[in-house]
């Protein structure tokens, strides 16, 4: 175990300094990146944040609320995309749809391995992280938090919570590129765009009906809402923790059973778009 854990590490080092070279290569270029990135994330969240402000709160929540809520969002999907959002691991479909995967069967590492660990981007996909932690310090500021260990207990859970559920999702309906590589090339990406749009809403007021399918089959709600309920205290920490547990786990393993029988299907028939260099024709 310890030597695998070693390796991990090794390999999450080697993503880095590779990550570093193309920073220090073209460093106009990064800038140039990282502020369209930055304007990018604010985009998304501007209109919501100024409804909270212009009504004094929006969906049951303060606008102090919504902006907690806001820093959560852009923290979680920044640090899921800082570990797996290098040569499109989160959104597997392209790989699988372009023929890519040849590519990584035959390197010397488990699949499993590969992917946890190519995606790895701290320096060039720092950009939600660093936007996250600045909105929801603020908004802890002004709410006037206890920042507790348990509390930052609960929210590196929901951190997790957030990165697995959206991962599995993408290796979930990204796993039909298998079967359809040309139709389904970009469903990744789709599935992934369709949790960053509706995760940011408050769902209070909605129907019950569509708030257990917004929680459970299609989890929008786990990706920021029941989380900032949770950390804000305004839910039962038994409910607000078995909920994301159960849902997580759920599309963890129907994603695994998914992607592996669609890799057996890979290894019977290939991907009739595999070029030299990996690109779709």
């Amino acid at each position: 175990m310890a030597a695998k854990i070693r390796s991990l590490l090794r390999l999450y080092a080697l993503y880095a300094r590779m990550d570093l070279n193309w920073v220090l290569q073209d460093f106009g270029t990064v800038l140039v990146v990282f502020f369209s990135d930055l304007a990018n994330n604010l985009a998304a969240i501007s209109g919501i944040l100024l409804l909270a402000v212009r009504f004094g709160g929006v969906g049951g929540l303060s606008a102090d609320e919504v902006l907690f809520m806001m820093g959560f969002f852009e923290l979680a999907d920044g640090l899921g995309y800082m570990l797996l959002g290098g040569f499109n691991v989160m959104n597997i479909s392209r790989r699988v749809g372009r023929g890519q995967v040849d590519h990584m069967l035959i390197q010397p590492r488990r699949l499993i391995v590969q992917l946890m660990t190519e995606g790895f981007c701290p320096l060039s996909g720092n950009n939600g992280v660093i936007m996250g932690i600045v909105l929801t310090a603020i908004a802890c500021c002004r709410l006037h938090m206890a920042v507790t260990p348990l509390w930052l207990a609960m929210l590196l859970f929901y951190l997790a919570v957030h990165i697995a559920l959206k991962t599995a999702q993408s290796f979930l309906y990204g796993a039909l590129a298998f079967y359809r590589p040309v139709a389904c090339e970009e469903l990744s990406s789709l599935v992934i765009d369709l949790n960053n749009q509706l995760g940011k809403f408050p769902l209070y007021g909605l129907p019950k009906w569509l708030l257990t399918i917004l929680c459970t089959a299609l989890p929008v709600g786990l990706m920021a809402y029941v989380p900032a309920l949770a950390l804000l205290r305004q839910l039962n920490h038994g409910a607000a923790l078995a909920l994301p547990v159960a849902v997580t786990a759920a599309f963890v393993l129907a994603a695994g059973e998914c992607f592996r029988r669609g890799l057996k299907h890979y290894a019977e028939n290939s991907c009739n778009r595999y070029k030299e260099m990996g690109h779709r024709n």
